[in-house]
């Protein structure tokens, strides 16, 4: 797309606003899915079911606070927040509201990319917006002084796959002892392609850093350009064609220093351990896995298990939580207890079918791809050949829901980085960690021998100090 100003690629000059405003007028999602093919190209027919969701908490938003001053939506220059902004406006085009159009707020910062400080004005500039910029004030802050000033909603650039995600839903009120709002999340749902798909296919402006391969933007100290987009000669890929949604977020620098960090501070309190001098007991998190335990069909022994087995080596569990099959719900538990405990276990959903996802969510909340195992799947080949289960807990008639070959691609695929640790006691299946988190299958006897070979060498003892 041509660039209308040097710190963007894209342009209104083609009202692309007003062009989306015309489709979402269509109400009936088969008509929608039909015309963004006919009349915008748009061959991913999930795209008009989330665009469609969207617009309805557009509309909700618009309705539940049409005071001006009440409302306002968070912009800062990055892609979602983009998708956000021009989906608003278009939406209230599209329903004829009258009301006034909301300001933009923009938190600005020392270490605030010069493209961002460029593009943001502009946007909002074009678009006959009005903004309010907050400087060198944390977001919390910053909030204080907008609601005293008669503020009620603020419009969000989230989606679910985001860090801070858990727990929040379309329409969230502020957490517990901050300056009560509500937060709107209209694209909660969108994946990385829909973000993509969106802003390329009407040609809506955005910022220039995602043609030189930046796929997540956050400071200059803690943001660098994506290496998942590193051409042969040096180069970058633009982010549109990052072809691994979950490494969204390799390139965002301060990530990496906490793993680093968190890494030494594990080594430290495993010495300190071992050595008895350690003043603090080492800790774990557990993650169960599963629709099925969620909705009560199975009954969870795991976590009881592993509970009273920690507890014996004095560890301490310090949370359990039971999520489903959704690789961006694992991934966002995973990162958040690893990032607080020591060892993290989880247990369930590994397997060849389509709602197996655990091994797809640690990679994701590590920002790494899944890798195939030469090995594993050496071994799974042959053991599929022979006619035996491909898999710790798989269905009897896996076989018949896919090949063989594919079932054990999946099965052999683990996350990057990952520790593969192979028994020699005659058990074919190999332990798989990655950075303190272990990988445990959901069936309870399989489930405790992996346990109990793992902690063989002692590597889960610490000091009882209660």
């Amino acid at each position: 797309m041509a660039a209308s100003e040097g710190c963007c690629v894209g342009s209104f000059a083609s009202a692309p606003i007003q062009r989306l405003a015309a489709l979402l007028k269509e109400k009936d999602e088969t008509v929608l899915r039909e015309r963004l093919r006919d009349e915008v190209g748009i061959q991913d027919d999930s795209f008009a079911t989330v665009l469609a969701k969207s617009a309805t908490i557009c509309r909700r938003g618009a309705l539940l606070y049409p005071k001006a001053g009440e409302l306002t939506i968070s912009f800062n220059g990055g892609k979602d927040a983009c998708v956000v902004l021009y989906l608003w406006l278009a939406v209230l085009a599209a329903t004829d509201e009258t009301a006034e159009l909301p300001k933009a707020i923009y938190f600005d910062s020392p270490d605030e990319f010069d493209s961002i400080r460029s593009f943001v004005p502009f946007v909002v500039r074009s678009l006959g917006l009005e903004m309010l910029t907050i400087e060198e004030r944390s977001f919390r802050l910053g909030m204080e002084g907008l609601v005293a000033k008669g503020v009620r909603a603020v419009v969000m650039g989230q989606r679910s796959g985001d860090p801070w995600m858990a727990g929040v839903d379309s329409f969230s009120p502020s957490s517990d002892g901050w300056p009560a709002f509500m937060r709107i999340n209209p694209i909660m749902n969108w994946s990385y392609s829909h973000v993509w798909i969106f802003l390329a296919s009407f040609g809506l402006p955005y910022c220039e850093l995602y043609d030189q391969g930046y796929t997540s933007l956050g400071s200059t100290s803690d943001t660098q350009r994506n290496p998942a987009l590193q051409r042969a000669d040096g180069s970058f890929a633009p982010a549109f064609e990052l072809q691994d949604a979950t490494l969204e977020r390799a390139g965002r620098i301060s990530q990496t220093k906490s793993k680093k960090e968190a890494a030494s501070d594990k080594e430290e309190r495993t010495t300190k351990a071992r050595s008895g001098s350690f003043s603090n007991p080492r800790t774990a998190g557990i993650v169960v896995i599963g629709n099925e335990i969620l909705t009560g069909k199975v009954h969870d022994a795991n976590a009881h298990y592993l509970c009273q087995e920690l507890h014996k080596r004095g560890v301490m569990v310090t949370c359990i939580e039971v999520v489903a099959d959704e690789t961006e719900t694992i991934a966002v538990s995973v990162r958040r207890l690893s990032e607080s405990c020591e060892f993290v276990f989880t247990s369930g959903g590994l397997g060849p079918t389509h709602d197996d996802k655990t091994m797809e969510g640690v990679a994701m909340a590590f920002g790494v791809p899944l890798v195939e195992d030469a090995r594993f799947h050496e071994m799974l080949v042959c053991r599929s050949a022979q006619k035996k289960s491909c898999g710790p807990e798989n269905p009897p008639d896996w076989t018949r829901q896919s090949s063989a070959d594919t079932v054990c691609k999946k099965m052999a695929s683990v996350p990057k980085g990952s520790t593969m640790e192979w028994p020699n006691d005659g058990n074919p299946w190999p332990l798989v960690s990655m950075r303190g988190v272990y990988i445990f299958t959901g069936m309870p006897s399989i489930f405790k021998a992996m346990f109990q070979r793992a902690a063989s060498d002692s590597r889960f003892d610490g000091q009882r100090l209660w």
